[in-house]
């Protein structure tokens, strides 16, 4: 049964109480660029401008990231460019600043292929987006064997009622498969609607999320309550009778 807790809060703080070396992995994708005001974070100039996540938020997050990985831990950092900011090299800008600054390692880049994206007037439709696999480790785990390339036809979700971009199931149930195992505990800091959540519960992992949105947090939880461990992997068995909410959402 996975262990299942979720806080709400930000977290640049937060991680503050997680324990150095325990977390095996990472999965998360910060709000896009000019997404909802709904993550503003202080009173400070900066913080008030409909940007979603800046560069310097991501930043902040991975520094205090590194200490709580595991010696072999990963961290999967889905980014897509966006128009502002720093425009389509914004990906790229924000793990250089994370290879120079911080030391982490690109072990791989996956090509997130979204076979139903959304058009775009005036420019090319934009139909991809990357995920970065980081560790502070030149050479990552990987627990899958057979021959998989990196480029992932996944469709984009249609999203959950509250929350208007919501991370495909695929996607982190993928992630997982490749740089985890049963019985590891995942994070995911930017957690929005809950999707790792569930696919860890449905993988039996364990689960830390971090949503500064009491909204999403709250929709996370009814997401991942109503899930079931039925994507049983790794010849592991499960009662799909139990919830697997053993320490759902702690408040601080």
């Amino acid at each position: 049964m996975s262990n299942i807790t979720l806080k709400l809060g930000d977290c640049v703080e937060l991680l503050d109480e997680i324990p150095n070396n325990s977390i095996d992995l990472v999965i998360t994708s910060p709000p896009y660029y000019n997404s909802s005001h709904k993550y503003q974070r202080g009173t400070g100039f900066h913080y008030t401008q409909d940007i979603g996540e800046p560069l310097y938020v991501i930043y902040d997050c991975m520094e205090k990231l590194y200490d709580k990985l595991k010696i072999d831990g990963i961290v999967c950092l889905n980014i897509g460019f966006s128009y502002g900011e720093t425009g389509v090299m914004r990906p790229f800008d924000i793990v250089q600043r994370i290879r120079s600054k911080l030391g982490y390692f690109v072990n791989d880049l996956i090509i997130w292929h979204k076979n139903n994206p959304i058009p775009i007037k005036n420019r090319l439709t934009n139909s991809y987006e990357f995920i970065f696999v980081l560790s502070k480790h030149p050479i990552g785990k990987y627990y899958t064997t057979e021959y998989t390339h990196n480029v992932w036809d996944i469709p984009v979700s249609q999203g959950v009622e509250g929350h208007s971009a919501t991370f495909p199931l695929e996607l982190p149930i993928t992630c997982l498969q490749h740089f985890s195992k049963v019985g590891d505990m995942v994070l995911d800091p930017f957690m929005g609607s809950g999707t790792t959540g569930v696919a860890c519960k449905q993988l039996n992992r364990n689960f830390i999320g971090m949503e500064i949105n009491e909204d999403y947090l709250k929709l996370s939880e009814e997401r991942i309550a109503k899930s079931s461990s039925f994507y049983i992997a790794e010849n592991t068995k499960e009662d799909n009778n139990d919830n697997g909410l053993k320490s759902l959402s702690n408040f601080w």
